[in-house]
């Protein structure tokens, strides 16, 4: 087996296992191990794997060594080129090709910014615009009309994934390829096929918060995986609220009927009924129910942030979701204090919000701009 052949073999491994296990107990060199986990690390393996298949090994080493140098070489014989460069050097060159060729158009992308990935590329939503979303195929899978971005991908008959993020201080909304409506509140990040089965579940994964209006079907029931739980509906609308950092998963439900279960024991489920919150704690493994007030957790979608009893430190972190800012707290004595509070962040600046607080709790803040117009950071005092 020629090098090229076995970077190959271990490329398709690396692609159908989604990790670097076998390759770091394989008898390859720590050199060859290096290069196949930049590819990995790079997210070049389909890349990589496509252009070893058409690459030609004497007539393609020399136009990589000119596009990576920007001079012309001489072009060797091929012996002389194995015997002193190999296919293993050709490979390196050819994921610095590769990503020079994908990347090097590409500007940083500011880290405020609504973005999609669609497997081949991160492609940017600026808000208030129209686009295509085209894949490499060069099928055309969704539109974005200004704060909505809306799929209907036709003759796709092949499995494609896209992942929609959106950042602290912005919210977005998504429609399906079977026209269910999520509306994405900040800090949230969701993975969704384009176009979803014709057999089976229809099955989203997710962090943040989002809510869900979903089409009904029946025959195929819509499932939301959010790290330790899973949501199943057949058609409804509900809240979930699954950030990383916080201790809990809850799921309020508007309208309709789910079920929720852990992941481990899938068959053990709790439903819910309309004004219920099921919540998942990740510390107790429990799970509870109480009625509650679903303004309280669907408000969001309308431009409002409402408190009722928040103790100040969540209170805090609702801020920094919805206003994309760092806030530190010093004053200890805030800790105690509980809020009962309604505001309107479509109008109503953080420093508007922290004034009025300061009439609830009196206590002082400061705010830096840190260099960058995107990022404040605020210290109460």
């Amino acid at each position: 087996m020629s090098k090229k052949e076995q970077l190959q073999a271990y490329l398709q491994k690396i692609k159908a296992t989604g990790n670097m296990e076998d390759i770091s107990k394989s008898g390859l060199s720590e050199s060859d191990k290096e290069l196949l986990g930049n590819i990995w690390e790079e997210g070049l393996v389909d890349e990589s794997l496509e252009f070893m298949e058409a690459l030609d090994e004497e007539e393609d080493w020399t136009v990589l060594q000119e596009r990576l140098s920007g001079r012309k070489v001489r072009k060797l014989p091929m012996p002389t080129i194995l015997k002193y460069a190999a296919v293993f050097i050709g490979i390196v060159c050819l994921g610095l090709a590769l990503k020079l060729s994908l990347h090097s158009d590409q500007q940083p992308i500011p880290g405020n910014t609504i973005t999609l990935n669609t497997g081949d590329a991160v492609k940017t939503i600026q808000e208030g615009k129209k686009q295509s979303i085209v894949l490499a195929s060069g099928e055309v899978v969704a539109v974005q009309e200004g704060n909505t971005l809306r799929y209907d991908p036709g003759n796709v008959d092949h499995p494609v994934f896209n992942e929609l993020h959106v950042p602290y201080g912005k919210v977005f909304t998504l429609v399906l390829s079977d026209g269910t409506e999520i509306q994405l509140n900040s800090g949230t990040h969701i993975r969704y096929p384009v176009k979803f089965p014709h057999q089976g579940n229809r099955e989203v994964t997710m962090t943040g918060e989002a809510y869900f209006k979903v089409s009904k079907n029946k025959d195929h029931p819509f499932i939301v995986n959010s790290e330790e739980m899973a949501v199943q509906v057949l058609g409804t609308e509900f809240n979930v609220t699954a950030y990383e950092e916080q201790s809990t998963i809850n799921t309020v439900l508007v309208e309709g009927s789910v079920s929720l279960s852990h992941k481990s024991d899938p068959e053990n489920k709790t439903l819910l009924e309309p004004g219920n919150k099921g919540s998942w704690s990740k510390t107790q493994a429990t799970m509870s129910v109480e009625k509650v007030d679903t303004l309280l957790y669907t408000s969001w979608i309308n431009g409002e942030i409402v408190f009722r009893d928040t103790p100040f430190s969540e209170l805090l972190t609702k801020l920094e979701r919805a206003y994309n800012v760092s806030i530190v707290n010093k004053n200890i004595e805030m800790e105690e204090k509980a809020f009962n509070a309604r505001y309107n962040i479509k109008v109503e600046s953080i420093e508007d919000v922290l004034e009025a607080l300061k009439i609830i709790a009196p206590f002082g803040y400061e705010i830096n701009d840190k260099g960058n117009a995107n990022t404040k950071e605020i210290i109460i005092n």
